[in-house]
């Protein structure tokens, strides 16, 4: 057996190849059995804690932690394999990024879930909408800062000079902000958005063609939904130079109505119209606002009203416009007002 255990395969003996698939497996073992142990055994004793910073971490944390002892397990595993001097380094060097990785995939999950149990719900108590604007650019930018931070923890233990690369991006820096102008415009643009308030998350909006809901204000971009249903991102950039029609911002919805009346009422009949338009613009449910009626134009066969009523705010646009009109009838026929009908001469030839 022993003979058996020293004969060689790529350059290590049999017996050390077991010891390594045996640290591999067991890294894997180890890791479901903390997984089990997190999940039948530290959650209850967590549960009956006051605080939930220890829920989260562990709801949070559960997977990662499997990752790393499994890696773990492959790099005890790999040392006892003895590798040339180059690929030892290079191994090294692999387990040190993938840790990295791991370790700060694992910080952004806690940072995440913390920020939806805290601070998310504070943000949607508050009265103003600046915080809820502001959640998801300090979400993004606490994940920007944890990775950039990774990255040059993750060189510099590679054995690169982080501060010489950093110098060669100051050195760059003309270069890259060339490259990356439309980068920078969007960033400003945000920051316009922020200090000149157009518009907040959940307005109506509208802007190059687009009219919808604003359902995010990212760092680059920001996304409406129009009342397709569909999601349309749009750069910051363009908020800076493109006119935006904030329609939430309104008061209320002006409706603008053309009605024809036939010759045959007289000018009596015709301001008891004009009295009755007024009157269903102002009382119908659903309006607001001064209603304005009058004669706006004398046609061949009709004398024609513009009548000018506003939808409250909030209120079903439809809905309202449906049961003013429906009013409007209701009060035409009561008062024997006629309307104008398209008419047709025949003549014999």
């Amino acid at each position: 057996m022993r003979n058996f255990l020293d004969n060689e395969l790529f350059g290590n003996s049999l017996e050390r190849w077991s010891i390594a698939v045996a640290f591999v497996v067991g890294g894997f073992i180890v890791g479901k059995l903390v997984s089990w142990i997190s999940t039948n055994i530290l959650k209850r004793i967590s549960v009956k804690t006051k605080n939930r910073v220890d829920d989260i971490v562990l709801a949070v944390a559960e997977r990662p932690l499997v990752l790393i002892i499994s890696v773990a397990g492959i790099a005890l595993g790999v040392d006892w394999l003895e590798l040339e001097s180059a690929t030892a380094v290079w191994v090294d060097k692999a387990f040190i990024v993938l840790a990295t990785v791991v370790g700060t995939w694992t910080l952004a999950r806690i940072i995440d879930a913390i920020m939806d149990e805290y601070l998310v719900p504070l943000a949607k108590k508050s009265e103003g909408t600046l915080d809820d604007q502001l959640m998801p650019l300090l979400r993004k930018g606490l994940k920007t800062l944890l990775w950039t931070l990774a990255i040059l923890f993750a060189l510099r233990n590679v054995g690169y000079d982080v501060g010489a690369l950093l110098a060669g991006l100051g050195l760059g820096g003309v270069a890259v902000a060339l490259a990356a102008k439309d980068t920078l415009s969007n960033l400003f643009g945000s920051v316009a958005v922020f200090i000149d308030h157009p518009f907040k998350i959940n307005d109506r909006i509208k802007i190059c063609g687009y009219d919808g809901t604003v359902i995010e204000i990212g760092i680059r971009t920001s996304r409406l939904k129009t009342l397709d249903n569909r999601i349309v991102t749009i750069p910051n950039a363009t908020f800076a130079s493109s006119p935006i029609e904030n329609v939430s911002s309104e008061p209320n919805t002006k409706v603008v109505q053309t009605l024809d009346l036939a010759r045959t009422n007289s000018p009596s009949k015709l301001e008891e119209a004009v009295a009755l338009l007024k009157v269903a613009g102002a009382e119908t449910e659903g309006t607001d606002g001064v209603p304005a009626a009058g004669v706006s134009a004398f046609g061949e066969y009709s004398y024609r009203i513009t009548f000018v009523f506003y939808v409250k705010k909030g209120a079903d646009y439809v809905a309202t416009v449906n049961a003013v009109n429906l009013e409007v009838l209701r009060r035409f026929e009561a008062a024997g007002v006629a309307f104008a009908y398209p008419t047709r001469t025949m003549v014999n030839g």
